[in-house]
């Protein structure tokens, strides 16, 4: 077999992992949905206290820093990983972008804050 194989499946990983959460965030909110429908059809309000419970009324902010946080550490470990292995440039290619993504998750944490 050839050593293409493992940066391949490694990004195909990746994708699924990518996709799996997508779709799962989709269903969630569907479901939400579906709920605040059907309490409405049954004579219920929509108060700030209900959609809190429900996690309808989420802060993005701190929803982005912890993104953020997150991809940098995937992305600063995936380097350290390369460098403890003594294949940095490979380190380098799967850590490049979840630490871009991420720092540009805590700098839009960071912009939001200041408006």
């Amino acid at each position: 077999m050839s050593e293409l194989w493992i940066p391949v499946i490694g990004i195909i990983c990746i994708a699924l992992v990518i996709i799996a959460s997508l779709y799962l965030g989709a269903r969630e909110k569907q479901q939400l949905h579906t709920t605040l429908q059907q309490h409405l059809q049954n004579g219920g309000e929509l108060s700030p206290a209900l959609l809190q419970q429900l996690g309808a009324n989420v802060d993005q902010a701190k929803r982005d820093l912890r993104r953020g946080l997150l991809l940098t550490a995937i992305g600063a470990a995936c380097f350290a990983g390369g460098l403890v292995s003594g294949n940095f440039v490979v380190g380098a290619v799967f850590g490049v972008f979840p630490l871009f993504v991420g720092l540009a998750f805590c700098g839009i944490t960071l912009l939001s804050k200041n408006e």
